[in-house]
């Protein structure tokens, strides 16, 4: 250990730095050096996470080491006349508040102090040496209230911009509350997604609802970094690199409880897209009675899932629900007497008294090696969130022989192509046959609204296309749209489903190599529903409508 008198902060790392000032101690450093390396995040991220220093004294010791002065706050430190050599929409822009202005020289507060195209853009405005000294993201925002008064209502979007009417800052009280806002607007509504997209000219707000897009909001191009990278802290995410993709998390409050959320960032042309996935914990696993299966499929699921092993998968597109049918199975099966463990990428929902696993491809933890290393964890009930290929598939298939019960999602149109999906796999026939239990193909249609819903006679197409069935949909009803319902017609959605259990007629189709329509064969004499026959019953009942029907099901029934 080096003589106090002898340390330089400047050629210290920043673990060296934070020990020294007393901020963490050596133990801390190492568990937490341990844990960035395991993560592939930067130390301070993880001293922050692991409750060992706050975001100010990492910027502080960040600070000591780039030789910056640090700031937690500028109060009584703003000056007017360095506010008007640099306009508003630049410093936001730039995340730079103008703090004070020297014969030839201008301090500027960053969160980033080595933006080197920020301190580039202000020294060209002002004409002056750029001195940058280094504060939080809060206090960055407090600062431009304070520097520039409140923010005026033309820094954002025209009324009407995007075919909605945009939020003034002055009433939302700035980029925090801004965020807060179209946050708490996105649950309301019921949004699966927030997606922030910055354009040429613009950043535009949608919601993903119902598994459709809608717009939402848009403010001006001169907000982006503020919201950006607002959204970023929050989530934990390094709002220095704009040049990869990052992943983060984060959490608000609504109606009492908290929201977890997802957060992922992609670099575009115009800037970086930040999608938010929104999971309400409050809303429960579902009960398998509750995912509306029928009676007979109901039975018959159970069956499959209550066996001592084989393999039951679950198939469908992305957003079309085979998480919560799979965790429905996992809730109905935990208890104390079962080890079971998930591997998933990622967790959505944690699990009680479940062992869940989140793969993580970059350090080599993938579907395939976490599932060959949950082998050796003596489990009863296994679930891998997807099988994606060969090796995965060869390992589900010889756990789910060897007395393992193997839940497990494909991508795959409907249920009878998945025994081929796997077979192109490698899966070898004999096996499979051995192995499945029965699949669920899947897909979730959007409800009508029952305030504006009106009838709809069947058209002359409508009937051609239906052919045989369109005699069970005479009394469909149609979308209109209303205030409930945001103008869509639709709100909320169901699910539909087409259960292929593995009998013996169609383990001899698996054996025998058959195609996939003579699986659906098999399948449908022995009383399966297709997805479409499945969607034209709940068109039949005025739940949703052909339209729907036609949009979901169409490729499946082709």
């Amino acid at each position: 250990m080096m003589d106090k008198k002898d340390f330089n902060a400047r050629q210290a790392k920043l673990g060296e730095v934070l020990v020294r000032i007393g901020v963490i101690d050596a133990a801390q450093l190492e568990t937490a050096l341990k844990q960035a390396d395991n993560d592939q995040k930067n130390l301070g991220q993880v001293l922050v996470a692991m409750g060992f220093a706050t975001e100010d004294q990492i910027l502080k010791a960040v600070g000591m080491r780039m030789g910056i002065p640090y700031f937690l706050t500028f109060e009584g430190m703003l000056e007017p006349d360095a506010a008007k050599l640099v306009p508003e929409a630049m410093a936001r822009r730039c995340l730079a508040v103008p703090v004070f202005k020297s014969e030839d020289s201008i301090t500027v507060g960053m969160v980033n102090p080595v933006d080197i195209e920020a301190i580039d853009e202000i020294a060209r405005q002002t004409g002056l040496r750029v001195q940058p000294v280094m504060t939080t993201l809060a206090n960055l925002f407090k600062s431009f209230s304070e520097a520039y008064g409140a923010l005026p209502a033309a820094a954002a979007a025209p009324a009407g911009a995007a075919g909605k009417d945009a939020p003034s800052p002055t009433e939302e009280k700035g980029v925090i509350e801004m965020v807060e806002l179209f946050l708490q607007d996105a649950q309301s509504r019921g949004a699966s997604d927030v997606h922030v997209e910055p354009e040429e000219k613009s950043v535009r707000v949608r919601f993903r609802v119902d598994g459709m897009m809608q717009e939402a909001k848009t403010f001006q191009k001169e907000l982006e970094s503020s919201l950006i990278a607002r959204i970023k802290i929050m989530a934990k995410i390094d709002i220095t690199e704009t040049r990869l993709p990052q992943d983060g998390h984060m959490r608000f409050q609504y109606g009492g409880h908290a929201v977890d959320v997802r957060v992922s960032t992609l670099p575009t042309v115009h800037g970086e897209k930040v999608v938010l996935r929104l999971l309400d914990s409050s809303k429960g696993i579902k009960k398998l009675a509750a995912l509306g299966l029928g009676e007979k499929v109901l039975a018959s699921f159970e069956s499959a899932i209550r066996a001592p092993n084989g393999m039951v998968l679950v198939t469908g597109p992305t957003g079309s629900g085979k998480t919560t049918t799979l965790y429905a199975a996992i809730s109905a099966l935990n208890k104390p007497e079962l080890n079971i463990v998930t591997l998933e990428d990622p967790v959505e929902y944690r699990l009680e008294h479940v062992n869940q696993v989140e793969i993580f491809a970059r350090i080599g933890l993938t579907f395939a090696t976490g599932l060959r290393s949950i082998l050796r964890q003596d489990p009863n009930i296994i679930l891998v969130g997807e099988i994606r290929d060969r090796e995965t598939a060869e390992i589900a298939v010889q756990a789910a022989i060897t007395g393992h019960l193997v839940f497990s999602t494909l991508h795959t149109n409907d249920a009878a192509s998945t025994i081929h999906r796997l077979t192109n796999m490698n899966a070898e026939p004999f096996l499979l046959a051995a192995a499945l239990r029965g699949i669920m193909a899947q897909r979730l249609l959007r409800t009508l609204c029952a305030k504006c819903r009106r009838p709809h006679p069947l058209t002359k197409a409508e009937r051609e296309s239906l052919g045989a069935l369109a005699a069970g949909v005479e009394g469909s009803m149609e979308a209109v749209g209303c205030s409930d319902c945001f103008g869509t017609g639709y709100y909320g959605r169901l699910a539909i489903h087409e259960w292929l259990p593995i009998t013996r007629a169609v383990r001899e189709h698996i054996l025998k190599g058959s195609s996939t329509d003579d699986f659906l064969d098999a399948a449908r004499r022995e009383g399966m529903k297709t997805l479409q026959e499945s969607a034209l019953e709940h068109a039949a009942a005025g739940r949703t409508s052909l339209e729907e029907v036609f949009r979901m099901t169409r490729e499946v029934a082709a």
